[in-house]
């Protein structure tokens, strides 16, 4: 693989090339484990927590700890699957380590993750997957790893992962390069070198190297050696990626089935060199030959801070990975170490294993250290202790290195292995030299040493401004260096310009410490210690009354500009402070004596301009802190009607309290002080706001002053600023604050009647446009919560305005109470009822930076209290299941189990309860329950809220809710084999009525969801776990929604086979309630049906009837018609009475009797849409009533000149049969027609515009009304024509009933209508006189006085009713829609009512009972004793 080869190697050659050498590399890489140890040590000092760029004491956020964690998890677990020797723990550890590992990998390598640029990281995780494909046998995918290593980042792989294997691979292609930079080394060096002349080409630079020489260096010089070393490392990185690429593209080539073109190889192109500057003398084996420097490319000279390669360069100077903020690069130089104070020079870097050998080896921490993972325990062995004169401090610390712990400072360099750089100090030193434009000294020159001799310190450590030694130097665009407090100062007044060469200055934020000054400064300390404390910084002076106290609730940081203490570098003298002092002695005592209110207020005046004017002095707090001058201040606050002198009072009062907590003590001593500020507040001095806070009153006086709609008109207004003085917060800030404080104290009574009248009020909008100031946003989060959790509507109002990027910023910064607040604010803001935007809003708080929530919400799941683990684990599900589940997702594995293992933790019912909320919010409907009713008909609840909500489901929406709960369900069912069912069965046993209940809705859900989904395979672990469940509630449970919730996952159930043979066991148990629930519950009848369909059911066995009562009405003679239509029987009889009866009630109350006809009433018909009643009678008589709810009316009366015995009736006719043959029809108009075929008619029915007509010789008749033409429907047996008859007809659901004489053991038949065909008969002894069918049952009376039921799906007979003695005939049959109710009419008068079928159970009535004795039964069965 030589690049000087004439010819270019095939690609099948250059892929075992690759094989054989990535593949030796690896694999000496894992035989030996120190290397590995070695590389993770040096690797993760890259890693180091400690952030030198500033002293903040911030902690790494927690979607950053995510990634780095996962970096972490996935190392140990390929450690575990190096040693251990079990393969499946092998094979396990892998996979896990894959996953871990992939999240790194696919970091975005623009971005950054804790400091760390993401292409370091990525390139890691390369090389430890190509030690897993290597593991795994895969030396193919283990090699293209390596290169996708070199690929994304060339020169932390070359200098820390793989060097060696660089040296093989791309740096024979580098020879050009190489040679370039020799030369152009060779003719910088030889204008350095004195007498460089007699030098030959291929000396060793490195041994002229010292500090003198580096220091003596001219400024062009500097930068000219600065910018050869970029562009030969550039230049290096970028032949290396080229190279990586090409190799890449041989591995992926196929000769055999590649329609591409033959990767080509490429060519290392040297940096371009003008023609001028390239030395004559310099012979061309030295321009291109093969030397290489010992640096190889990463040579210790100058580095410019803001030219620093951007993509691969990095600070190793104290191992930690520095904050960038000044500088867009990661530079690559090498630490400074310690040295020994006799060394003569700096060497030049190189790079070797971090431990070396010897003695001195002992534990401690690993450098990758995170919040949220776990310490790793390794060898680090400590370097020989060295001793440097100005070693360069932590940027995060004032303090020496001494201060630090051994072990951090012997990690940032290690002796004699890595040598320093003289690049920081010289590019500190050199750079404040030519900026100055004083001649400032040269910090590193010998010349230092003279200046310990100086009774004065040295100009350049003084600050101009403060004339104090620096304490925090920062060197400023043009080149001055200042105290940075003094700086800030003159930059708060206003000013533009650099103080000294008034140059404008256009940033106003500061650069970073100059950390070599301060170092410096620190050794010349160390030498003049009495002379360093004479002239120190002083600091911030503490006041004449004592340091301040911390408040138990922390101010926010706007807070800080008010502090009682004298700035550091103010310019105010004392004298001027004394002055203020004596000027507000006499204003004290006008305030304290003075009679005159005008006077009082201008001394207000007075004392708020002095104030401001002595910067918050501490001698000036002193003075207006007496007793005396409270007292005058209150004054003024409870007599003034001016509200500039109100307004000034109130800020002097504010600003005095927050430079001292004490100071409340004087204005709380009191009541009245705190009434007078309620009652400024109450009328309209909303600045009063800011002090009552300050004072942290109460609950209960907040509440005792009625201050709540005044703190929420503060919110919902407009507040003017104040022109003369800045209040120390707003008081819209104030007011919400005191608002937050209300809510946290109060109970849930005044926590939803605050909200309720923030809503009223129209105030969330202002409260979410608050969120964007970070001191209250704590506070109006919590607000805004509170609004969601009192009334669920605001969740629409909220999610439309708010910026979700601020809720992540809070929980990425926030403490434990904090990030739950803000789960349980997102948990809560997501449910809301539109899915459309609901999975908006997920894709806002997923798509918050690189893998940012999503990993942050991982670690925070697995270290959170377990409280508030089931919000995380719901949130987190949504968001990784807003695309179509994948196989594996570690988010979703680990978010379900922490569901179920909440679900199984039975000592703690509170977390149960989590879970199922959690759960039940997945399903995406805050309506769950009221949505499974509405499937069951149970429409109450759905309606009520969906009128409530006013909400409109268009077809896309319901298109995604529908395609979320697949998701979801699919998710939950699958997990682990259906693992959840077994802990929701468990809920479900639960004691507690509402872990139970909610375990019902949710677990009901889930199993409707799971038989709309394709069968994986997990339906018979919901069917072992839950379907004993499910009937033991059905017949134990007294609430009906219960009950009805039940039906709906056993309806769900009896589509499986399994489970519906195991229901069938239970039939006789269920039927009986399930008949009782028909009415509520539409899908109840599917679930009866199909238990009475099943061949392990013996419907005889179940079935009896239970007679109700009966009711005598002989004394209109017989009963000749029924009906039963809306609750209403309405009977006919011989006396020609027609009456009406209520059966509403399950009895038979008369409510209306009427006989308008002269003879009997032999037949009734009500139409369809029920509204008129037919009557026909042996009077020659039809009459039509009117329906209505107190009675019938009689509005028609025609006369149709024959008796009439069976009537039927449509808008345009009556038709009805007479005792001669055929059928008539008597039009409305009066005109009569006669249907004439040879047949006797014996019973009328009709559906549409067909008549069917039962007839003698038992055939029907059917007659096309609109062609009035007559055909045969059925046909009786010959040989029985004049013996049988058809006796009544009746027409339900597309069949047509028809019973009668009773032959061969049939006394009925069923037809299809559309088919014409004979489905099935009736079987019976006796003859049929009349039918009636209802949805379940077919009942037919015969001439014995017993009423045959068979069951409507089988036309099985299930039981024989025997009516009372003495009944001679049935003459009539009635039932309802359900065959609860059977009203029957005798030939003697007597109406007898039956209350519906009862089952047979006389020993079960105790459902636990019955379950108890399957039990034994089954063990016996089993020969097991129970």
């Amino acid at each position: 693989m030589d690049g000087n080869s004439r010819f270019q190697m095939e690609p099948d050659d250059i892929v075992k090339s690759l094989i054989t050498i990535v593949g030796s590399f690896i694999q000496d890489q894992l035989v030996d484990q120190r290397k590995r140890d070695i590389q993770k040590e040096q690797c993760g000092e890259r890693l180091a927590a400690e952030d030198e760029s500033n002293n903040k004491e911030t902690e790494v956020r927690y979607s950053d700890q995510a990634v780095l964690a996962n970096l972490d998890w996935g190392m140990d677990a390929l450690e575990e699957a190096i040693n251990t020797s079990n393969i499946e723990t092998k094979m396990a550890r892998l996979d896990y380590a894959e996953k871990m590992l992939q999240v790194c990998a696919m970091l975005d390598s623009g971005d950054k993750t804790a400091g760390v640029p993401n292409f370091y990281l990525s390139a890691w995780a390369h090389l430890n997957l190509s030690y897993l494909w290597k593991l795994r046998n895969n030396v193919t995918n283990a090699v293209l790893h390596v290169l996708e290593m070199f690929s994304v980042d060339p020169f932390f792989s070359r200098i820390d992962f793989a060097p060696e294997l660089w040296k093989t691979l791309f740096l024979p292609h580098m020879s050009s390069i190489v040679g370039w930079y020799s030369e152009e080394r060779h003719r910088v060096m030889m204008d350095l070198i004195p007498d460089s002349t007699d030098l030959s080409f291929t000396v060793d630079f490195d041994l002229y190297f010292n500090e003198s020489l580096i220091f003596s260096m001219r400024p062009d010089q500097a930068e000219k050696l600065q910018n050869m070393e970029k562009l030969y490392g550039q230049s290096l990185d970028d032949n290396t990626r080229m190279y990586a690429n090409y190799f890449k593209d041989c591995m992926n080539y196929d000769s055999a089935s590649s329609k591409k073109a033959i990767p080509m190889l490429p060519i290392a192109e040297p940096p371009m060199t003008p023609l001028h500057e390239v030395s004559r003398k310099i012979p061309d084996y030295v321009k291109f030959g093969p030397i290489l420097p010992k640096n190889a490319g990463f040579s210790p000279v100058l580095k410019d801070k803001q030219n620093a390669r951007e993509s691969s360069s990095s600070n190793a100077t104290h191992t930690s990975f520095k904050n960038l903020e000044d500088s867009a690069a990661w530079v690559n130089q090498e630490g400074i170490p310690e040295e020994a104070e006799d060394s003569p020079k700096f060497a030049s870097p190189k790079y070797a294993s971090p431990k070396q050998e010897g003695d001195g080896k002992k534990d401690a921490r690993s450098i990758l250290r995170l919040q949220s993972t776990r310490d790793l325990d390794s060898k680090v062995a400590t370097s020989p202790e060295v001793h440097h004169d100005f070693s360069i401090g932590s940027a995060g610390s004032d303090n020496d290195t001494k201060d630090w712990p051994k072990s951090v400072r012997k990690k940032f360099a290690h002796g004699d292995e890595r040598s320093s750089s003289y690049a920081n100090v010289n590019n500190g030193a050199l750079s404040s030299s030519r900026e100055n434009d004083i001649g400032s000294p040269n910090f590193g020159s010998p010349q230092q040493s003279e200046r310990s001799t100086q009774s004065r310190p040295p100009k350049d450590f003084v600050c101009p401004i403060t004339t104090q030694i620096f304490s925090d130097p920062v060197t400023l665009e043009t080149g001055q260096t200042y105290e940075r407090k003094a700086i800030e100062e003159w930059m708060k007044r206003g000013n533009t310009t650099c103080p000294i060469t008034r140059q404008p200055l256009f940033s106003n934020i500061l650069p970073k410490t100059n950390y070599v000054l301060r170092r410096l400064i620190t050794s010349w300390k160390e030498q003049h210690p009495d002379l360093a404390h004479e002239l120190s910084y002083p600091g911030t002076p503490t006041s004449s009354y004592g340091t301040p106290k911390t408040s138990n609730l922390c101010q926010p940081r706007r807070f800080m500009q008010a502090t009682v203490a004298t700035s550091p570098t103010s310019v105010i003298s004392q004298a001027a402070i004394e002055a203020i002092i004596s000027g507000l002695k006499p204003l004290i005592s006008c305030l304290c004596n003075s009679e005159d209110l005008k006077e009082c207020e201008a001394a207000v005046l007075t004392i708020a301009r002095m104030w401001k004017e002595s910067n918050a002095d501490a001698g000036v707090h002193v003075c207006l802190s007496t007793s005396a001058a409270v007292n005058g201040f209150m004054d003024v606050l409870s007599s003034s009607l001016s509200r500039e002198a109100l307004a000034t009072t109130v800020y002097i009062l504010s600003e005095l309290l927050v430079a001292d907590d004490d100071f409340k003590e004087k204005l709380t001593s009191i009541d009245p002080d705190f009434e007078t500020l309620a009652a400024l507040l109450t009328n309209g001095l909303f600045e009063a706001a800011v002090l009552i806070y300050l004072l942290k009153p109460t609950f209960s006086q907040i509440n005792s002053q009625n201050l709540l709609p005044c703190l929420i008109q503060i919110i919902s207004s407009k507040v003017p600023d104040s022109k003369d003085h800045e209040m120390v917060m707003n008081p819209k800030d104030a007011a919400i604050e005191l608002l937050d404080q209300v809510l946290s104290e109060g109970d849930e009574n005044s926590r939803s009647f605050i909200a309720l009248s923030i809503m009223s009020a129209d105030a969330i909008p202002d409260l979410v446009a608050c969120l964007n100031k970070l001191d209250i946003r704590q506070s109006v989060l919590s607000i805004l919560l509170c609004c969601i959790q009192t009334d669920k509507s605001s969740r629409n109002l909220i999610a439309s305005s708010i910026d979700l990027c601020l809720v992540l910023e809070l929980f990425h910064s926030g403490n434990e109470n904090l990030r739950g607040m803000c789960i349980d604010f997102l948990s809560e803001l997501v449910q809301l009822n539109r899915r459309t935007l609901s999975n908006q809003i997920l894709q806002i708080i997923k798509d918050e930076g690189a893998f940012s929530t999503m990993h942050t919400l991982l670690v925070y799941l697995q270290n959170a209290p377990m409280e508030q683990q089931p919000a995380i684990a719901s949130l987190l599900l949504q968001l990784d299941i807003l695309v179509e589940p994948r196989k594996m997702s570690i988010y979703r594995e680990e978010a379900v189990d922490m569901l179920i293992d909440t679900l199984q933790k039975k000592d703690f019912p509170n977390l149960q309860l989590m879970a199922l909320d959690a759960l039940s919010s997945l399903s995406g409907k805050s309506y769950t329950e009221a949505w499974l009713l509405n499937l069951a008909g149970f429409t109450k609840p759905y309606e009520a809220f969906v009128e409530n909500e006013k909400m409109k489901m268009d077809h896309e929406e319901e298109k995604a809710a529908y395609s979320w709960e697949k998701r979801v369900a699919f998710v939950l069912c699958n997990h682990e084999k259906g693992g959840i069912f077994n802990a929701l069965e468990q809920c479900l046993k639960s004691k507690s009525i509402n872990i139970a209940k909610r375990c019902l809705i949710t677990t009901t859900w889930l199993v409707y969801m799971l038989y709309n989904l394709p069968d994986t395979g997990v339906r018979d672990s919901a069917r072992k776990s839950l379907l004993n469940q499910y009937i033991h509630i059905l017949q134990s449970s007294k609430n009906i929604e219960d009950k009805i919730l039940a039906t709906v996952a056993l309806r769900s159930f009896i589509s499986d086979p399994g489970a519906l043979g195991e229901i069938g066991g239970y039939a006789k148990v269920m039927y009986t309630t399930l008949r009782k629930l028909k009415k509520s519950s539409v899908i109840v009848s599917d679930i009866m049906k199909t238990l009475m369909n099943l061949p392990s059911v013996n419907a005889a066995e179940m079935w009896s009837a239970s007679e109700g009562f009966e009711l005598d009405s002989s004394m209109s003679g017989e009963v000749l018609s029924l009906i039963y239509v809306k609750s209403r029987v309405i009977s006919s009889h011989s006396d020609g009475t027609i009456k009406i009866w209520d059966a509403g009630k399950r009895a038979l109350r008369l409510i209306q009797e009427v006989r308008e006809h002269s003879k009997a009433v032999t037949c009734l018909y009500i139409p369809p849409s029920h509204d008129k009643l037919y009557s026909g009678s042996l009077d020659k008589t039809i009459r039509v009533w009117i329906i209505k709810p107190e009675g019938i009316h009689c509005i028609q009366v025609h006369d149709v000149k024959e008796s009439v015995h069976g009537l039927i009736a449509d808008a345009n006719s009556a038709y009805y049969f007479s005792q001669g043959a055929g059928v008539k029809v008597f039009g409305w108009s009066g005109v009569t027609k006669h249907i004439n075929f040879k047949q006797s008619v014996k019973c009328l029915d009709m559906i549409g515009d067909k008549l069917y007509c039962g007839c003698s010789g038992f055939s029907i008749q059917e007659t096309d009304l609109q062609k009035a033409s007559t055909t045969t429907f059925y046909s009786g047996a010959r040989k029985l024509l004049g013996k049988q008859s058809i006796n009544s007809i009746c027409i339900h659901d597309d069949l047509l009933y028809a019973g009668g004489s009773s032959v061969d053991g049939t006394a009925g038949k069923v037809f299809s209508m559309t088919s014409r065909v004979l489905v099935g008969s009736l079987s019976g002894a006796f003859d049929i006189h009349c039918l009636c069918v209802s949805n379940d049952f077919i009942f037919g009376a015969t001439k014995n006085g017993t009423i045959e039921v068979w069951l409507k799906e089988r036309l099985t007979r299930v039981v024989s009713m025997k009516m009372s003695s003495g009944i001679s005939k049935i003459t009539s049959l009635a039932s309802d829609a359900e065959g609860e109710m059977l009203f029957a009419g005798s030939s003697d008068g007597k109406i007898q009512v039956s209350l519906g079928i009862k089952l047979k159970v006389k020993h079960f009535n105790d459902i636990n009972m019955f379950f108890m004795i399957r039990k034994v039964k089954k063990l016996r069965s089993k020969n097991v004793t129970p």
